[in-house]
């Protein structure tokens, strides 16, 4: 009768050499290694969302150029010293009341469609713009919208008083100190027009903050106004 057969002892138990295992080792690693992701291991980048925030931010913090920075008026290439003091106080009054002034902190173009009556175009509606300067001084271009007068557009500019707050309300002046028109803020990028040339309006008219400042360079060599807000 033949002994049993021990299966455990049977079994041959695989045996190794250590260079051999060395080399298991560093092909099992390869293996790791090629399975990762292309970029696996480079630093994370910022997500595309995060990205256009920053852009985004980055572009509404950019300020215009300086030459938009209006005050308006030729540039004068030199100045007495009494005459440099009395700008500065100028601007340094201006500046004051313009931090009480919210909506005009900074210059703005409004542009809006008037109708005939309130633009004295021979009874031709206008494209009216209008550039509000920190300084107190405004300049506005009606451009009839058709009629003989098209190529005859409006120009006129002057300062801008408050006379009335909560909402503000401003009056445009003329140079020779007529008023022009009589203007509410409903939102500091909306302007409702009350009057233009004495005639009140019985319609709701608005004029629209525009994203690019026009400085109605057709008025760009007119010598600068000396206005307080």
């Amino acid at each position: 009768m033949r002994a049993p057969i021990n299966f455990l002892s049977a079994v041959a138990r695989p045996r190794f050499h250590p260079a051999t295992m060395a080399a298991i080792s560093l092909i099992t690693l390869a293996g790791c290694a090629q399975q990762q992701q292309p970029g696996y291991y480079e630093p994370p980048k910022e997500s595309t969302l995060s990205d256009a925030r920053s852009q985004a931010q980055g572009r509404q913090d950019t300020r215009a150029p300086s030459q938009l920075q209006l005050g308006f008026g030729k540039d004068q290439t030199e100045q007495s010293p009494a005459e440099t003091q009395d700008q500065e106080a100028t601007e340094s009054g201006s500046a004051d009341q313009t931090n009480v002034i919210r909506p005009l902190r900074e210059p703005k173009t409004f542009l809006g469609t008037l109708p005939c009556n309130m633009t004295l175009q021979s009874c031709s509606a206008s494209r009216f713009t209008l550039t509000l300067a920190p300084s107190g001084e405004w300049r506005a271009r009606a451009q009839p919208l058709d009629g003989p007068a098209t190529n005859e557009p409006f120009l006129e500019q002057g300062c801008w008083k408050v006379i009335g707050t909560e909402p503000w309300r401003i009056r445009l002046q003329t140079r020779d100190d007529t008023t022009l028109s009589a203007l509410t803020f409903e939102h500091n990028n909306l302007l409702r027009v009350n009057s233009m040339n004495n005639v009140e309006a019985t319609l709701p008219f608005h004029l629209t903050r525009q994203a690019d400042i026009d400085g109605i360079n057709e008025l760009k060599d007119q010598p600068a106004m000396n206005c307080r807000p």
